[in-house]
């Protein structure tokens, strides 16, 4: 792309922002903008390499621009690292899955889209995960490594030297090492362990801040100036940022605010590490308390685990605010910091000894403590959303009684922050319960017990674990891959019986669709040598190869190939099952245990304990393995990342050290690139993918705080999830209230023309307008799934295209191609835009980019009397 049309510069020329624009949007996976645009090598014109807007020739009457976000998510290799980060995430995600009853209307519109008391709980549980993992990482940090590897396995020192012991030349360094590692200073080892759970927690505040700076703290959209074309009245000072928390605004994501979550991680973020700290300083003082008991050493012990206990007590109130508030968050952490801080003097200034064999005194009493206290901060949770589903039982019956229609949403079954929840601590739980087993395998012989038996020595090389702590590693690991197969077992044995039942009707519903679009049949005994000769229809049996399976008047595999499609489609969401099963048994296994070691007194149940624990232990290796394989594959980080795209959409106003929010970036984004097209006399059409469908919505439903009337936009969605999943899985937010109120005029950042294209194979993608739905019927259009049945001898079938095979769908393309007609067709530019001058963007040269653009003459657009959709809207 040069200057002008005739130079032979690499100077990119000026992009033309007038006239109409097709923005894509990509979904999942991070496709790259070249396959967005078929173009190898498009000029970005705005944004940058992580996000950016990419420009390819005009075509079919329009500009063709691509933002691609991949480099938000999947794209890079870090993302590799997210995976770390997953109980978090589903922590943060459980905060956003609430329900609501009143689901449109100007109640839905004019309040937040929780509860207060939903709000205060769901960050509670969040909590809960935050020490419940603090409390595992302390403990094998402390116990198993600093206390036990540490009293076993001493370093070689001046003393084993004199002896003739094979070590180092003594120097300072090994002076300072065998001070601080010998066997007579216990509490100078409990503090380097102490140091390393420090440096695990400051790690993930570390990371949590890195990526504010990335995400959060980009700014929301806000308007340059009112009018263009009015006097300047641009705004010098930027107003305050927001302290509220995005889940608390009124109106959830129609809010102007809901992207500006800086302030608010940065409180949340504070009250997550003081947490951590607060579960070290308590772990360090109550075991410096235990082993200096009766001394000074152990009286400051005691000091700073009570200094600690009220620092955590303090932080379960003040997640009760819905507004940040950074003075209370200072005041917890300076009083963990001192707590932690006065336990460390504490423990080095404890008497010399080895201190008794098996566990770390104080550390049992601290553990019980800690992990109590995760499960109670799930109760409140638990008790609201069954009082919650309670209330929706007695007002359906309510209605019933009336005569009074019953909303019937599809909706994710009973609680689903509850359920996510859970399987967040379940994760967690399971991988570090499995790491400590795995680490005090590692360095010595595990013994299942606190300590000796009294009397008895312990054997040297022995780390005592609790049982408890087998027994569970033991059951969460079997039991987890247990349900996992069984779900899958049972999936597709139902798989299987529904595709040979339903194969007939699928295939009489393709051939009347096909005969409806004009497809015709094929030939039966068309004469060799013609061309009507080579075709073929995939319901017929193929010329050639072996025919085994395929019986006269019985349906194709190819057929069977496409009702297992819809029926997978139809049934994606079955995974709820899976997870409702997960926490049930849980919940259950859970009481179970509690009451057989604290009711009956007995020794927790060790069940298939060798079997349980050699799997335990093969999880952290087979993470670290995920991890690397992600790291250095790009195929499998997009497999990895399509699983976070989903998971890291929401603003992080539940948990701070979840996987940054994506769409703090991409949302303000995109509505800026449609402001600065609207201003320069562009119009705009959004066709969007899959993820890209939510973005786009959350972009188009977001209250506009910009004067003047808005020209309308068109909007594409395809593959699009907002039905099938958000609404699904996210109601309170994305409710039927906001996707409807995405095509009024006087709601969002101006009207919207909406087409929702889907397949019934897509797995993820399905329409919006079911059940009791004020979404109209006409935004949804079905189109067939495979476009054709034909195919030429020796070809490949037609392939199912699912929710990847939109791209190569002619039937989608003349829906663009409408839509973009449509567009054009309700009214000018926006009024008082540039059109006639200005209206053009000059893009920097950048050497890394390879320039390829040709700016092309806009040509008209089809005639608007020939379009179906015109014909339908004017009727």
């Amino acid at each position: 792309m040069t200057t002008s049309p005739g130079s032979g510069g690499l100077v990119p020329a000026p992009v033309e922002l007038g006239g109409l624009s097709e923005i894509r949007v990509h979904g999942v996976g991070g496709t790259s903008p070249e396959s967005l645009l078929g173009d190898a090598t498009p000029t970005r014109v705005a944004g940058d390499r992580v996000a950016g807007f990419y420009r390819t020739a005009d075509a079919a009457g329009r500009h063709r621009e691509a933002y691609s976000w991949g480099g938000l998510t999947s794209r890079s290799r870090m993302r590799a690292l997210w995976a770390l980060l997953l109980p978090s995430m589903l922590a943060n995600m459980a905060g956003w899955m609430a329900r609501r009853w009143v689901t449109a209307g100007e109640e839905e519109i004019s309040r937040p889209a929780t509860l207060w008391v939903f709000r205060w709980f769901a960050r509670l549980t969040a909590l809960a995960l935050t020490i419940s993992t603090a409390a595992m990482v302390t403990y094998l940090a402390l116990d198993v490594l600093a206390y036990q590897w540490g009293r076993t396995e001493p370093l070689p020192g001046p003393a084993d030297q004199a002896a003739g012991v094979p070590g180092e030349v003594t120097t300072w360094w090994t002076q300072t090492v065998e001070t601080w590692t010998a066997v007579e200073r216990p509490g100078n080892r409990i503090v380097l362990g102490a140091l390393a759970a420090v440096l695990v927690a400051l790690v993930f505040a570390v990371l949590a801040r890195h990526s504010r700076s990335s995400y959060e703290s980009v700014v929301p959209p806000t308007p340059i100036s009112a009018e263009p074309g009015a006097p300047d009245v641009t705004t010098t000072t930027p107003p305050p940022p927001s302290l509220r928390c995005a889940a608390a605004l009124d109106g959830g994501l129609r809010a102007a605010d809901f992207w500006a979550g800086l302030e608010w991680h940065k409180f949340l973020s504070r009250i997550h590490l003081t947490a951590c700290l607060g579960v070290v300083a308590l772990f360090l003082g109550w075991s410096t308390w235990s082993l200096g008991a009766g001394t000074g050493a152990g009286a400051f012990g005691q000091v700073a685990t009570v200094a600690a206990g009220a620092a955590l007590l303090l932080l379960v109130g003040m997640l009760a605010f819905d507004d940040a508030q950074p003075d209370l968050g200072w005041i917890a952490l300076t009083l963990t910091t001192a707590a932690l801080v006065l336990a460390g003097t504490a423990a080095m200034l404890l008497p010399s000894g080895p201190g008794p064999a098996g566990m770390l005194p104080g550390a049992r009493s601290a553990l019980n403590v800690v992990w109590g206290a995760s499960l109670v901060l799930l109760v409140p949770l638990a008790v609201q959303q069954s009082l919650a589903w309670v209330y929706r039982l007695w007002q359906t019956s309510r209605l019933r009684r009336k005569d009074e229609p019953v909303p019937r949403l599809s909706t994710f079954p009973w609680a689903g922050p509850f359920v996510m929840n859970t399987i967040a601590m379940v994760v967690a739980n399971t991988v570090l319960l499995s790491a400590i087993v795995y680490v005090a395998g590692v360095v010595g012989t595990i013994a299942w017990g606190f300590g000796p038996e009294p009397g008895t020595a312990a054997d040297p090389g022995t780390i005592y674990v609790p049982m408890a702590i087998g027994s569970l590693a033991s059951i969460l690991s079997l039991g987890l891959i247990l349900l996992v197969v069984l779900f899958a077992v049972t999936f597709v044995v139902v798989l299987r019986r529904r595709t040979k039942a339903n194969a007939r009707g699928v295939e009489a519903d393709l051939r009347r669709r096909y005969t409806a679009a004009g497809i015709p049949d094929t030939e039966p005994g068309a004469a060799a040598g013609t061309e009507a000769a080579w075709w073929r229809s995939a319901f017929d049996p193929p010329l050639f190869g072996v025919r085994g399976r395929q019986r006269a008047g019985r349906p194709t595999p190819w057929v069977h190939k496409v009702t297992t499609m819809r029926f997978v489609g139809d049934h994606s969401r079955a995974v709820a099952v899976l997870f409702i099963a997960l926490t049930v048994c849980a919940v259950v296994g859970l009481v179970l245990f509690l009451n057989q070691v604290l009711v009956l007194r007995r020794e927790p149940p060790m069940f298939f304990v060798d079997v349980g624990t050699k799997v335990a232990v093969a999880f952290p290796p087979l993470y670290v393995l995920v991890l690397t394989l992600a790291w250095r594959n790009e195929r499998w980080r997009r497999v990895l990342g399509s699983l976070f795209d989903v998971g890291t959409f929401f603003p992080r106003a539940f948990h701070p050290f979840a996987p940054p929010a994506y769409a703090e970036r991409a949302v303000p984004e995109l509505t800026r690139r449609i402001w600065r097209l609207h201003d320069n006399g562009g119009r705009v059409v959004v066709s969007a993918h899959s993820q890209g469908s939510v973005i786009a919505a959350a972009a188009l439903g977001r209250t506009s705080s910009r004067a003047g009337v808005e020209p309308a936009i068109g909007l594409v969605t395809f593959g699009s999830p907002l039905g099938k999943l958000y609404r699904w899985a996210f109601p309170a937010l994305f409710s039927d209230g906001f996707l409807a109120g995405i095509t009024d005029a006087g709601a969002g950042i101006g009207p919207v023309l909406w087409r929702n294209i889907y397949y019934a194979t897509d797995y993820i993608g399905g329409d919006v307008s079911t059940g009791t739905s004020t979404i109209s019927d006409a935004v949804d259009v079905e189109l067939v799934d495979p476009p054709t049945h034909r195919y030429v001898v020796d070809q490949p079938l037609p392939r199912v295209l699912s929710h990847t095979g939109y791209w190569y769908d002619d039937a989608f393309w003349r829906e663009v191609d409408e839509m973009c007609t449509v567009t054009l067709s309700t009214g000018g530019p926006r009024p008082g835009s540039d059109v006639d001058g200005g209206g053009v963007d000059l893009v920097p040269p950048d050497p890394t980019m390879s320039g390829s653009y040709r700016a092309q003459a806009v040509m008209p657009l089809v005639d608007a009397t020939t379009s179906p959709i015109l014909r339908e809207s004017a009727s």
